[in-house]
């Protein structure tokens, strides 16, 4: 019965080793990358993002007037009005509430893209690229429509927060390194763990039989 309890507390102890060593990995839940639309251009023009994020354009320009207009060329065939491209329609700088709902159901000051597979209806990898993107500032006054381009790169979620440059240093590299030197020694850990239970099991089970 003893030997019974000593080898179940000896596998309880190597599960939890190897919870500990290898932990569930959590999936990029997404966040929102804001992306300003004003009388000044776009900002950032060049956004980098991940996977499951959400890229949001915020029409913050009060000029009399003036609309703004986002085309995203989804398929990245050098036109923005396919039927699989997207359209913001007309984007101005705020929308009129009552009682917390909107006027004008038709009123935007912002535009949302989620790129994740359910929204887009694509596979994970087919979802990572370059989408490019254009502001059309529409001056209803003088009639003149002004084009402003930027793109938005999706990256698979490898060690990026949303909303910042996915760019690679020698101080990442060298992070990436000890990560790698962290592991395998967590591994060899573990596996020393799981062979010394083996081995200590054995001597319990095969001591009690003699």
């Amino acid at each position: 019965m003893k030997v019974k309890e000593t080898l179940l507390s000896i596998a309880t102890v190597l599960i939890l080793c190897f919870l500990i060593t290898f932990p569930t990995a959590s999936a990029h839940t997404g966040g929102v990358f804001t992306i300003i639309v004003s009388e000044n251009g776009v900002v950032p023009g060049n956004v980098q993002m991940l996977v499951n994020d959400t890229a949001r354009w915020i029409n913050v320009d009060d000029t009399n007037n003036v609309t703004h207009r986002i085309m995203v060329d989804f398929n990245s065939n050098g036109e923005y009005d396919d039927v699989d491209d997207f359209d913001s329609g007309n984007l101005t700088h705020q929308c009129e509430h009552i009682n917390g709902t909107k006027v004008d159901e038709n009123c935007n000051a912002y535009f949302d893209i989620p790129f994740n597979e359910t929204y887009l209806n694509m596979s994970y990898f087919d979802i990572v690229k370059t989408y490019a993107f254009v502001d059309l500032v529409h001056n209803e006054t003088s009639g003149i429509t002004e084009k402003v381009y930027g793109n938005v790169t999706v990256n698979p979620d490898a060690h990026l927060t949303a909303g910042f440059q996915g760019t690679t240093s020698d101080n990442d590299k060298s992070e990436d390194k000890d990560e790698d030197e962290t592991s395998n020694f967590l591994l060899l850990v573990a596996a020393a763990s799981g062979i010394g239970a083996i081995v200590l099991g054995g001597m319990i089970l095969f001591g009690n039989k003699e």
